[in-house]
């Protein structure tokens, strides 16, 4: 056999080994975003028992959250869980962290409160706003190009409180206290459809002081 095949056959089988680990890791990858029909029933199942065990009006689990890109960290598949008579949804998980079943009731539920309150100061210094539970709605859509025509030419207004807030002031969730009886401070984020402008600093300033 000449040099010349000889180096022929040694890039092809080269290649081959290279074309079979692509194909090899982008099938693990694949599969790792696909999330694991047992893992979801284990987590609806511990879920039901939290929410019998935690809460006295009723409340509805109707998904599951499939954290694939690792962005909770401290689970990976959690219970969308909507109460009854808040109309507030949130999540209930294994926290692999405590090793306990915990929710982000409080914490959403407050975030809805909180956003629902200042909504008409933002719309009258900036005009029209999405808030988080309307926005949402809009998520459940996995096309971006319908996300974004459903937005529109809205601004967005985001409040974010810590998930573990209601936990770590021992809040009863079935006393939900208002936010307004604490010190807390959530994250504020607004989205604006337009370039900023120079008043918009004393437009913020407007809509947060007391």
């Amino acid at each position: 056999m000449s040099k010349t095949k000889k180096l022929l056959l040694t890039l092809l089988g080269v290649f081959l080994i290279i074309f079979t680990g692509v194909v090899i890791l982008v099938f693990s990858f694949t599969q790792s975003m696909k999330a694991d029909p047992d893992e979801e029933k284990k987590v609806r199942d511990q879920a039901e028992r939290y929410l019998e065990k935690t809460f006295d009006e009723t409340t509805e689990i109707y998904d599951v959250l499939y954290d694939n890109m690792g962005n909770w960290g401290y689970f990976d598949y959690a219970a969308k869980v909507k109460h009854e008579k808040y109309g507030t949804q949130f999540l209930v998980f294994f926290n692999v962290e405590t090793g306990e079943m915990e929710d982000t009731f409080l914490s959403d539920k407050w975030q809805d409160d909180a956003e629902k309150e200042i909504r008409p100061y933002v719309e009258k210094e900036l005009g029209d706003v999405l808030i988080s539970k309307k926005m949402g709605n809009f998520a459940e859509s996995e096309d971006w190009d319908e996300i974004q025509e459903e937005i529109g030419d809205y601004n967005q207004l985001l409040l974010i409180f810590d998930e573990g807030i209601g936990k770590a002031l021992k809040i009863n969730p079935n006393k939900p206290a208002s936010y307004k009886d604490y010190e807390v401070s959530p994250t504020i984020r607004i989205t604006l459809s337009r370039k900023k402008q120079d008043a918009d600093e004393d437009r913020f300033t407007e809509i947060i002081k007391p």
